[in-house]
């Protein structure tokens, strides 16, 4: 069953250039890896230090193996020292015939 991940993230104010960065720079293995069907980024047009991504995944456990492999390389500690919060993290089953 494929699943939506949408992560709100709120990057601090003197990081929000090396943050784009890192994600013009990661988003390629995400695109890559096994049971992605997708992604976008975006930032709020009055403050680009709130951000939302949303993915699209195969299944939840293809996005909990590709979340472990970000965990194991350093990917999540290299993000939550851009971020002012936790990312909000939330998983949504895909509706088939909607």
């Amino acid at each position: 069953m494929s699943i939506m991940v949408k992560f709100e993230l709120s990057v601090q104010s003197n990081k929000v250039a090396e943050f784009k960065q890192f994600f013009e720079r990661i988003l390629q293995g995400t695109r890559d890896f096994s049971g992605n069907e997708g992604e976008k980024i975006a930032y709020c047009a009055e403050d680009e230090t709130k951000v939302v991504l949303i993915e699209y995944w195969k299944s939840k456990e293809d996005f909990d193996h590709y979340l472990n492999w970000r965990k194991d390389i350093g990917d999540f500690d290299t993000l939550g020292s851009m971020l002012a919060v936790e990312p909000d993290i939330q998983s949504f089953t895909v509706l088939k015939n909607a």
